[in-house]
C-alpha cells in the first residue's frame, strides 16, 4: 500500500508537471510570431539579433522599451503586431508612467493570417510623446487608476471570488473608462490566479489624432514588405 501511494504521488506529479511544461509551450507558441517580427526589426535597426541586443540593454527583455534611445538606436521603440485594430500595451500603470515622462515611438506590424503564415503587408510608427499624455490618458488620476489596479490584484484567486468581485470591477472599470482619453483598459480577472489590469490603443483612434505618424508599405529600413513568416494562427483556451 505505502509503494503504490509513493507511486501514485510521483505520477500525479510528474502529469502536473507535464501539463504545466504544455501550458508553457502553447503560451510561447502563440507569442513566438512577435518575438520573430521584433527580431527582423533589430537586425534591419541596428544589425543584432533581439538576443543580442538584449544584452546591452539594461533590463534584457524586460526593459522598458524593445529598442532603447542611445544603445545603437536614436530613439526608443516598442515593437507590437496587430492582426486587427487594437495595439496591445501591457500594464496600465507602467504605460502612465511612461508616457508621462518620455518620447518614444510605438512600431507596428500589421498582419493578415493566410494558411500558416502571417504576411505582414504594412509597418506603422506612432510617435508618443509627454505633449499627447492628456490625449491618451484624458482625466484619470494616477491615484484613482492606482487604487483600481491594486484592488484586482487583491481579488482571491480562485472561481468564486471572481464571480464574487465580477460586478464591482466592472462597474469600477467602467467609471474610469469614461474618463479615459485615447488609452483603453482591459481587466483580466479569470478563475484561477489572473488578476491584472492592462491597456492597448485603437488604431483607427490613433490616425484620427493630432498624434504623428507614419506608414511603410513597400520597405522598412531594408526590410522588403510584405514580410511573410511562417506561423500559424494563434489559439487560445
Amino acid at each position: 500500500m505505502v509503494h503504490f501511494m509513493i507511486l501514485y504521488t510521483y505520477m500525479k506529479k510528474k502529469n502536473t508537471n507535464k501539463r504545466n511544461t504544455m501550458k508553457k509551450q502553447k503560451s510561447n507558441a502563440s507569442q513566438q510570431h512577435g518575438i520573430d517580427f521584433e527580431n527582423e526589426i533589430h537586425l534591419h535597426t541596428h544589425g543584432k539579433s533581439k538576443v543580442e541586443y538584449e544584452k546591452l540593454i539594461k533590463g534584457g527583455y524586460t526593459a522598458e522599451h524593445d529598442i532603447q534611445k542611445g544603445i545603437l538606436s536614436d530613439v526608443n521603440i516598442s515593437v507590437k503586431t496587430s492582426k486587427g485594430n487594437a495595439i496591445a500595451c501591457g500594464d496600465v500603470m507602467r504605460m502612465f508612467d511612461i508616457t508621462k515622462r518620455e518620447a518614444f515611438t510605438i512600431l507596428v506590424g500589421h498582419y493578415t493570417q493566410v494558411g500558416n503564415k502571417k504576411h505582414y503587408n504594412k509597418i506603422s510608427e506612432f510617435y508618443i510623446t509627454p505633449d499627447v499624455y492628456d490625449r491618451l490618458w484624458g482625466k484619470v488620476k494616477y491615484k484613482e487608476l492606482k487604487k483600481y489596479v491594486d484592488y484586482v490584484k487583491s481579488i482571491p484567486h480562485g472561481k468564486e471570488a471572481q464571480l464574487k468581485h465580477q460586478k464591482i470591477w466592472r462597474e469600477n472599470i467602467k467609471s474610469l473608462k469614461d474618463k479615459c482619453g485615447l488609452m483603453a483598459l482591459r481587466t483580466k480577472v479569470d478563475g484561477k490566479a489572473q488578476r491584472r489590469t492592462q491597456c492597448s490603443l485603437n488604431i483607427n483612434d490613433l490616425l484620427s489624432s493630432d498624434i504623428n505618424s507614419k506608414e511603410y508599405t513597400y520597405k522598412y529600413n531594408g526590410m522588403k514588405l510584405p514580410y511573410i513568416q511562417k506561423s500559424a494562427e494563434r489559439t487560445f483556451n
